[in-house]
């Protein structure tokens, strides 16, 4: 049976040493930022200490969890482009994060576990706040890319191919140089 074409952005799973993820900061997004962002999302570091959502190539900081309070609005599902405001960033650089792969017509296989690809910063839905960012299929490579390929997701509705969930570490992480090495 073929994957659902599902984009939904980065989801934390578990630590790289087995351990349950419990780790998410509040940052600071300002009102400079012109990208909503969503759950699921990759975010950055900027120079000036804010976190945005991040695009493909450079570092990340980890994947937003959680957008805090605005409650004169207690619907909204996401923080709007051009609006201050605090996430949750689940930032732990060992986490092992699920997310989907693009599939543009180079879907990722087993030879594939150990290299590294950059993102694909879709646009989320601004109905069910979630992500669409997903792993770029056809951007695998040894070089030092944004995130490492750990293994494709261990679950019976899915399948090596188009569209496939893989587990992911953030490779080129802000807070950890040492994981910026190439690929296999």
């Amino acid at each position: 049976m073929a994957n659902v074409d599902n984009p939904r952005g980065a989801r934390p799973v578990k630590r790289m040493d087995g351990g349950p993820v419990n780790v998410a900061n509040k940052w600071s997004v300002d009102s400079s930022n012109g990208t909503a962002i969503f759950l699921g999302d990759f975010i950055k570091l900027e120079a000036d200490g804010y976190v945005a959502p991040a695009a493909a190539g450079g570092s990340i900081l980890g994947v937003c969890v959680g957008v805090l309070g605005d409650y004169g609005d207690l619907t909204r599902r996401y923080l709007p482009a051009s609006t201050a405001g605090d996430i949750l960033v689940c930032d732990d650089p060992w986490t092992i994060f699920e997310v989907q792969e693009d599939s543009d017509s180079s879907a990722l296989t087993f030879a594939n576990i150990g290299s590294n690809a950059d993102i694909i910063a879709g646009s989320g839905s601004t109905t069910t706040g979630i992500s669409a960012h997903e792993i770029d299929s056809s951007d695998i490579k040894t070089a030092v890319a944004q995130l490492r390929i750990i293994a494709a997701v261990p679950r019976a509705d899915n399948a090596i191919g188009d569209q496939c969930d893989w587990w992911v570490m953030i490779n080129e992480h802000a807070f950890n140089d040492v994981a910026t090495g190439a690929g296999v």
